[in-house]
């Protein structure tokens, strides 16, 4: 009977154990079915994988042996998710969310983009998030407060807007925090001193505006990020007592106010402290040496004060200092020697003054040195590389240092060296051409010269041939030289920039010039050179400026310049060059922004295919002799800045169409030989603020609606035969006399030099006068008929009884043509008298019949009376007294 029992129990122990094992099978069979099936939806959403990294997500392979896939080995579920840097672009499903034992979701630097799904909030294992360089949208979802176990969220260079949700300040084990390069905005949220085992909190390239003083509760806080924000004010006095910071960088932001000046009392960890680009004033802080580990100080592009604190230097664990674009006043402190790991010195675009100390060619761990844009004097020692070898940039420039170049060579790691603008001396030494490492030379703006003694160990034909050199500056140094054949026959040279420009050069630019195929700026303006421009120039496809202005170069335009599919800019003013502006400028049209051939010998038309340079912006052919019309194809140049086509022999009226140019800021077109009148649409030139019309036969009236140019400075209308009322709104209160001189039929107030104007309306209206005049015309000559008529029968009645009566050749009709001839088209020669309505003309008709004609000026107020009480006067006087050889004519 116990037997019995026994067994049963056993037995049924059995079956349990059966059940719960099988039970156990099936369940994490059923499991990693679930997370294979949430994987596959995923694949799905994935709209592109360039690499085909998910070829083996298929259900004939095992999940966990999945590209990205990692299984626990204790449950046999997907824990981790890696498929950061695949290229994937897709969305997120829903599905993701049943895989309920995922720890690590890692898709960093994809293509993934619009908005997460609520179910992923029930990944509660979830411990790491890097969902990073993505695409994603939105507002950051509550719902990241969901789980418990978190440690590293990371949303950074995403587009996520709005504020940080405050539910993720509930995750008591988050450490790292990094929501940079997104458009979040408001204040960082008081929430934040919750999370009292933060390490890492980075906010970088958002639109912060305020840093609540609650985070000063974080004691576990290493680095702290905030730079490119929209933070404003002081910054918390509590962020300077977090003792665990080690890094503490607010660049780039509005922050302002003073630092104290025991900044590192309660900073003893801080190694980098960045706080460059705000708006920090006062005196630097005197006790930055109690920063026992700072490594890097970068306060520079603030408005600090005051001198450079001498006990600085006794952090001699410094590594960088940064304090250049601030007003610091004083001299550069001697014991900078004392810094014996100093790797960066900026100091530049301050107000420091006298002598750069000898001690600092002597830091041997220097690599860049930039002490520019000062006030510094005195000269360089005369061989300042021997003790800075591993200098790497070095940028004096801008200030009043005196004395020759010193040598170089043993500084053979400079690939940067920037002296411009003092007031060196003697020749530009050889022993730069040593520093194969050089990169960028800039000597601009000195009193250098060219060795020419040893033509061929020439200082520029060495300098081509550094093969890492790519910009060259020595513009405005007296180099008196001609240009070195040999400068320009090194097609390996990796020269991008040249600038040669007002360095008295002479002689022809070489043919060899087209072998620097690197070329993208070429600058020999201002020189002396002559002769041609080398054909070898359309070579150069790389090219985005061409300077050859200022020169005395000759012979035609090449049309090879045409090639130069990327040129930008071509200055070509002020040379001697002739023949006709090449058709084939247009091929240019997509590329070419800025061209000037002013001040040349181009002759003939401007060629039909010019106004294809649509997308040009300043424009300059002045001071040739261009002759014709303007087209009204000018009106292609829809976003031109500046015209300039004056002191030519252009003719014709101003086309209508420049009125379309909105962008247009300054147009002139004086001494020219243009005629007509200044066409209306140019009140459309809203960004007009320089107008020169004048040396022109321009005629008509000043069109009252530019009144509406109100950035217009400057308007130049002299000498032309404009006519009527000066505007008087808008920028004409602030225009002068010269505007308008020497056009003599212009009235106006007193102040402009001209006529008064006399009715109320002085401005004619041409568009009805040219239907009004003829009808006056003929007004006048029919009452001039029926005059004539009614005294003739008046006569003939009174001289009834004579034997002889008058002529019936004295009484007929005049045409106004027939008036013209007998006036010499009233000509002054025939001017017998002037009145206060008119001018008396002597003339002689057809016949011989002398007249007297008058012409009444029908501008002013009262004329139409004067006519009338005239003809009436000479009613009543042939009336009473006949009258031989006199008409009352117009």
């Amino acid at each position: 009977m116990e037997r019995s029992r026994f067994l049963f129990s056993t037995t049924l122990l059995l079956v349990l154990y059966s059940s719960i094992c099988l039970g156990t099978v099936g369940a994490a069979q059923t499991n990693i079915t679930t997370d294979q099936s949430a994987l596959l939806a995923l694949k799905s959403h994935i709209t592109s994988d360039p690499h085909n990294i998910l070829v083996n997500w298929s259900t004939t392979t095992s999940v966990c042996n999945w590209v990205g896939v990692s299984c626990g080995v204790r449950h046999l579920r997907v824990t981790s998710l890696h498929l950061s840097y695949m290229d994937f672009t897709g969305t997120i499903p829903p599905h993701l969310g049943n895989i309920s034992f995922l720890v690590e979701l890692l898709f960093t630097n994809n293509s993934f983009h619009g908005t997460l799904p609520h179910e992923l909030s029930y990944l509660r294992r979830l411990k790491f998030i890097n969902l990073g360089y993505n695409n994603f949208m939105g507002y950051i979802p509550s719902w990241f407060g969901s789980f418990p176990k978190l440690q590293d969220f990371n949303l950074f260079g995403n587009q996520f807007s709005g504020s940080i949700p405050t539910t993720i300040f509930n995750l008591s084990t988050l450490q790292v925090i990094d929501l940079s390069n997104n458009q979040l905005s408001g204040k960082i949220p008081r929430e934040i001193g919750n999370l009292t085992i933060l390490k890492d909190l980075d906010l970088d390239y958002n639109n912060f505006n305020e840093i609540p003083k609650e985070i000063g509760s974080l004691d576990h806080l290493k680095n702290l990020y905030v730079q490119f924000n929209a933070l404003k004010g002081h910054v918390p006095a509590a962020v300077f007592n977090m003792s665990s910071l080690t890094t503490l960088t607010l660049y780039g932001n509005n922050l302002s106010g003073g630092l104290p000046d025991n900044i590192c009392q309660n900073l003893p960890r801080i190694q980098v402290v960045n706080l460059g680009r705000n708006k920090f004033d006062g005196p630097l802080p005197s006790k930055f040496w109690q920063c026992g580990q700072l490594l890097v100080l970068k306060l520079s592009q603030n408005n600090f004060s005051g001198s450079i604190p001498k006990n600085i230097w006794n952090s001699t664990q410094l590594m960088m200092i940064y304090l250049d674009s601030n007003n610091l006043t004083g001299t550069i402190p001697d014991e900078m020697s004392d810094l014996r790991n100093l790797e960066a010195l900026s100091i530049q675009d301050n107000n420091l003054s006298g002598l750069i100390p000898s001690s600092i060619f002597n830091i041997s761990t220097i690599r860049i040195l930039s002490l520019g844009f000062n006030h510094l004097s005195g000269s360089l020692p005369a061989n300042i590389g021997l003790g800075v070898p591993n200098l790497q940039l070095l940028s004096i420039s801008s200030s009043d240092l005196s004395g020759v170049i010193p040598n170089l060579s043993n500084a053979s790691m400079l690939s940067i060296v920037d002296m411009g603008q003092n007031s060196f001396t003697g020749f530009i030494p050889s022993t730069l051409c040593a520093l194969t490492n050089l990169q960028w030379l800039n000597l601009n703006t000195n009193n250098l010269m060219i060795d020419t003694s040893t033509p061929d160990a020439g200082t520029l034909s060495c300098l081509a041939k550094l093969g890492n050199l790519t910009s060259l500056y020595l513009r405005d140094n007296p180099l008196n030289a001609t240009l070195d054949d040999s400068f320009w026959n090194f097609s390996t040279s990796s020269l991008k920039i040249i600038d040669l420009s007002g360095c008295s050069m002479t002689g022809n630019i070489p043919i060899g010039i087209g072998n620097l195929s690197s070329l993208i700026s070429l600058n020999l303006g201002g020189n002396q050179l002559n002769g041609l421009i080398p054909t070898s120039v359309g070579r150069l496809g790389s090219l985005q400026g061409l300077y050859l202005d200022r020169n005395k170069l000759q012979g035609y335009f090449p049309y090879q310049l045409c090639q130069l599919d990327n040129l930008v800019e071509l200055r070509l003013g002020s040379n001697r060059l002739s023949g006709s502006i090449p058709s084939c400028l247009g091929n240019l049209a997509a590329s070419l922004r800025t061209l000037s051939l002013d001040s040349n010998l181009l002759s003939f038309t401007i060629p039909s295919t010019f106004w294809r340079l649509a997308y040009i912006l300043h424009v300059n052919l002045s001071s040739n002799s261009l002759i014709g019309p303007l087209s009204h194809d000018i009106g292609n140049l829809k976003v031109v800045i500046d015209v300039d086509l004056s002191n030519n022999h252009l003719s014709g009226v101003i086309p209508s169409t420049i009125g379309g140019l909105r962008d247009l800021a300054t147009l002139s077109l004086a001494n020219n030989n243009l005629e007509g009148p200044i066409p209306r649409s140019f009140h459309n030139l809203l960004s007009l603020n320089l107008l020169d019309l004048s040396r022109n036969n321009l005629s008509g009236v000043i069109p009252k609606s530019l009144e509406a140019l109100l950035l217009l400075k400057y308007l130049d209308l002299s000498f032309n035969r404009l006519l009527g009322e000066i505007p008087t709104g808008g920028p004409f209160q602030n225009f002068s006399a010269q505007s308008f001189v020497s056009n003599n039929a212009l009235c106006g107030a007193p102040r402009l030099h001209v006529s008064p104007c006399k009715n109320g309306t002085h401005e004619p209206n041409w568009r009805k006068a040219k239907y009004i005049i003829p009808g006056i015309i003929s007004v006048i000559l029919l009452l001039a008929s029926i005059s004539i008529y009614v005294i003739r029968r008046k006569r003939n009645v009174e001289v009834a009884g004579e034997a002889i009566s008058l002529p019936q050749l004295l009484w007929r009709r005049v045409s106004h043509l027939e008036i013209l001839r007998g006036t010499n088209g009233f000509h002054e020669s025939n001017l017998l008298g002037s009145g206060g309505f008119g001018s008396v003309y002597k003339g002689t008709l057809s016949d011989g019949i002398d007249v007297a004609v008058k012409v009444f000026n029908l501008q002013l107020e009262g004329a139409f009376k004067s006519f009338d009480r005239e003809c009436e006067m000479l009613k009543q006087y042939s009336s009473s007294k006949p009258y031989q050889n006199h008409q009352l004519l117009q």
